[in-house]
């Protein structure tokens, strides 16, 4: 009886890690996003929407376009999750052909938006192109593995997460750098917001059978472009795709 008495602390501990973890999963696969659209208010505020209710500043047409269809895309993605749990099914799956629409749109707008900004900001440099393309190359690998595994839905879901993660970093990096500190260090606390949302995904992943390996390529290609971008390495071809890119007739 001693003996058995003197491990429990151990077992609590890891039956509160294990709810705790499970809690977790419910959150990012069901309430995740409907927190970042307030979040992407507040860190839009001042850079956006408060000038457009003032109408004190115009922005380009590449900027709404990009507003409406990211929302849009959030929307989708916090509805589809709730229609699936309360067995809408057929809404489910209309929603899910639309997508194959809507995301390519948003990939546009995406590019639309980094090509304008970068011809129009002075002194850009080819490094900047790396946060867009990086939200497009880890939105674009999430879409795939959600349209290959669609009947599959543990991987599934698991894909059409990423396609929604890539919308953290703006938001973070935003709200830091518009409330709290000014760059570097804006962006050193969103890496930080960013690692552990992946990190406890991961670990509430690691006894998944299906669709764990979804998340950890993801975690490691954000180390990289951050370790790229923080300490300037330059790279040849990124300056020769930059070049070519702000040479397109897009914007």
């Amino acid at each position: 009886m001693p003996s058995g008495n003197r491990f429990y602390p151990g077992i609590a501990f890891i039956s509160c890690m294990k709810s705790f973890l499970k809690k977790i999963q419910n959150f990012y696969f069901g309430y995740l996003f409907i927190a970042l659209l307030p979040l992407s208010v507040l860190a839009f505020w001042k850079t956006y929407f408060s000038d457009l209710l003032k109408n004190g500043k115009s922005f380009d047409f590449y900027f709404h376009f990009h507003v409406i269809i990211a929302v849009t895309w959030l929307l989708m993605l916090i509805i589809q999750p709730v229609l699936f749990r309360l067995k809408k099914l057929r809404l489910h799956k209309l929603l899910g052909k639309i997508s194959y629409i809507l995301f390519p749109i948003l990939l546009v707008s995406i590019v639309l938006l980094a090509h304008y900004r970068y011809r129009t900001l002075k002194d850009a440099e080819p490094l900047q192109l790396l946060i867009p393309f990086k939200d497009i190359i880890i939105a674009l690998y999430g879409f795939l593995i959600a349209v290959y595994y669609r009947k599959r839905v543990f991987i599934h879901a698991r894909g059409m997460l990423l396609t929604g993660i890539v919308f953290l970093e703006p938001v973070f990096v935003r709200i830091f750098s518009n409330y709290i500190a000014p760059w570097p260090y804006a962006m050193y606390l969103a890496m930080i917001c960013i690692y552990t949302v992946l990190m406890l995904i991961i670990i509430g992943e690691r006894h998944t059978k299906e669709g764990k390996w979804v998340f950890p390529p993801v975690f490691i290609f954000y180390i990289v472009v951050h370790l790229v971008i923080l300490n300037h390495w330059q790279i040849s071809f990124l300056r020769s795709f930059a070049t070519w890119f702000s040479q397109l007739n897009l914007t």
